[in-house]
């Protein structure tokens, strides 16, 4: 009796995309563009726990082990021209012993730059809802660009909940005098106690079976606090949560942590009075700090979900569409 299929990693390498696993007996690999079909196209493993596939045939590798059945990987970072951080949430280990479930929920930074191309890779994803989390500012300065098909709704969130500015505005017009990697944990945990109705219609969507992308500007902050609700709802845990998080640090534009720096200097503030490098990033640190005070608060992401007074079935539902869990 062989092992089942873990421990799964993804790559790009060139134009071709690799998979490495541990376990599983004798794979067979199927490559499709839907998560949930994995097609007749079938192929053989490279050799043990390793196949390269040519990324044009589509996004996800459904490998078949005849004792364990289907594991389905895929690339999380998608490949789009005006779009940064655009990420799938499947494949993440779930408490059930399955992942989350690919191609369902999507979270990424700005779309007002997104091209037709990105357009039509929205399209494709069968995405239906596209939730903003921006302030109406940010909207007004940078409307989203999005396909006729999808619904646009629009959940302003912010960290300074009675007054809606940007982040350096605040610091320019001297409202905010330091700024720390805490300041920025007790700002997310302050936006899970304002706006748990905008959360809650987040999860009822994905209750209802809708394929979302939710986002913000740099789609790290707002967007990695749902990212933390959705996951922990799946049975996710902590160390992938974090893991889930730190990863936007990777996907911010080149340069922003010495202009923002510089934006400072010239409003004659001290820039060593703010850790902007973790302001502009996502320190894993700052995530393992807002867990802990939803501890704290809620006792935990379960007691968190309770807060935002959603039905057993709701939940129950959104956990089930979130995941594949294993038969």
């Amino acid at each position: 009796m062989t092992d089942p299929i873990s421990h799964v990693n993804t790559w790009v390498v060139a134009e071709e995309l690799l998979v490495t696993w541990r376990g599983g007996g004798d794979v067979s690999v199927f490559v499709s563009d839907d998560p949930l079909d994995a097609g007749v196209e079938v192929r053989a493993a490279d050799g043990p726990g390793r196949v390269s596939v040519p990324r044009q045939l589509g996004r996800y590798v459904h490998l078949f082990d005849p004792e364990y059945g289907f594991t389905v990987v895929g690339e999380r970072l998608l490949a789009t021209e005006g779009i940064r951080n655009f990420r799938d949430l499947g494949g993440y280990p779930t408490d059930s012993g399955g992942a989350t479930r690919w191609g369902q929920v999507f979270r990424s930074g700005g779309l007002d730059r997104a091209t037709n191309n990105d357009l039509e890779l929205i399209e494709s994803l069968g995405i239906t809802t596209v939730f903003d989390l921006r302030t109406q500012a940010e909207v007004e300065e940078k409307p989203d660009r999005l396909p006729s098909s999808v619904e646009r709704v629009h959940l302003p969130m912010s960290s300074s909940v009675a007054v809606h500015k940007g982040l350096l505005e605040r610091i320019l017009d001297g409202d905010i005098a330091s700024y720390t990697k805490v300041d920025m944990a007790e700002g997310y945990l302050r936006m899970l106690e304002a706006f748990p109705n905008y959360v809650a219609e987040m999860v009822s969507a994905v209750a209802d079976g809708q394929r979302v992308l939710f986002h913000c500007s740099a789609g790290k902050d707002r967007t990695g606090i749902t990212a933390m609700v959705l996951l922990g709802l799946a049975g996710v845990a902590d160390g992938h949560l974090l893991d889930d998080y730190e990863v936007s640090s990777r996907h911010q534009p080149e340069g922003i942590v010495d202009w923002f720096n510089d934006r400072i200097r010239d409003s004659n503030l001290d820039p060593d009075r703010f850790d902007v490098a973790s302001m502009l990033g996502a320190p894993r640190p700052v995530m393992r700090m807002t867990i802990d005070g939803v501890q704290d608060r809620w006792g935990g992401l379960d007691g968190y979900v309770d807060f935002l007074g959603l039905s057993t079935e709701v939940r129950s539902s959104a956990r089930t569409n979130l995941r594949f869990d294993l038969s």
